[in-house]
């Protein structure tokens, strides 16, 4: 299943720790692994965001070039709210729609997480939950998962209801209005319609990343046939690779 994987670690050097064993996992077939982000906060307070292909990457600032699917997926107003006070929590669309920029998440983790701190943010396919757990439970502070599906696109585009729904209302209050009130009206809609078109956009542009990571896992699932002699490996690896190209299809039509 899709997850996006949020890791609490006590130093940066941990969080790589981390990163190099989920890398470990996708070589020998335990997971997919897709986009994966180190976000690391020092002791005075300043925040600085590594990919994984290149770690010197974006100290401080992060670069046109680093902003990628999963980056958006997590600045929008689809993405999580990185939390550490009791754990890290997925926000709901609702509570991100303020949460439009990248400098903005990395202000929302700059605020929640402690001086010192990283966290390891994946994007990936896991068809159970105990390989994942095994590496990264043993060195990090804290590990969750948010189904990307269930979590992020589904209150989506719940929101994006809601707010066509507000469209609606605020039209036929503004066709009842007079003067003043008409006005008033009027911006509503205009700050509605913003809010739709920008949610509406997160919604095309991560559909889109979507179904690039989707077709990546598929290709190199194709082209590095398994090695396994357990049939009840390779029975997992074409169950897998069966379950993402229907999640494809479903990301295409549902376009």
């Amino acid at each position: 299943m899709e997850k996006m994987i949020q890791a609490l670690f006590n130093n940066e050097v941990e969080a790589f720790t981390g990163l190099q064993a989920l890398q470990q996992l996708d070589l020998t077939k335990d997971i997919s692994l897709g986009e994966t982000y180190v976000l690391s906060k020092d002791e005075t307070g300043k925040t600085s965001i590594r990919s994984a292909k290149d770690k010197s990457e974006g100290t401080g600032i992060i670069s046109g070039g680093l902003v990628g699917g999963l980056l958006g997926l997590l600045a929008g107003p689809l993405g999580f709210i990185v939390g550490v006070a009791g754990g890290m929590y997925a926000g709901s669309a609702s509570e991100t729609l303020h949460a439009e920029e990248i400098s903005n998440y990395l202000d929302k983790v700059s605020l929640n997480v402690p001086n010192g701190k990283s966290v390891l943010v994946a994007h990936l396919w896991e068809d159970w939950e105990t390989p994942v757990d095994a590496v990264l439970k043993p060195i990090s502070i804290d590990v969750q998962r948010f189904n990307v599906h269930d979590e992020v696109f589904i209150p989506a585009k719940t929101e994006l209801g809601k707010i066509n729904d507000a469209i609606k209302e605020a039209e036929t209050r503004y066709l009842q209005a007079h003067g003043a009130e008409k006005a008033d009206w009027n911006a509503t809609l205009a700050d509605l319609r913003n809010t739709r078109e920008k949610l509406q956009r997160n919604l095309t542009n991560n559909a889109d990343q979507l179904e690039k990571q989707y077709q990546q896992w598929i290709d190199k699932a194709q082209s590095s046939p398994t090695t396994e002699t357990s049939e009840d490996k390779k029975a997992q690896l074409a169950s897998r690779l069966e379950e993402q190209r229907i999640r494809l299809e479903q990301i295409k039509r549902n376009r």
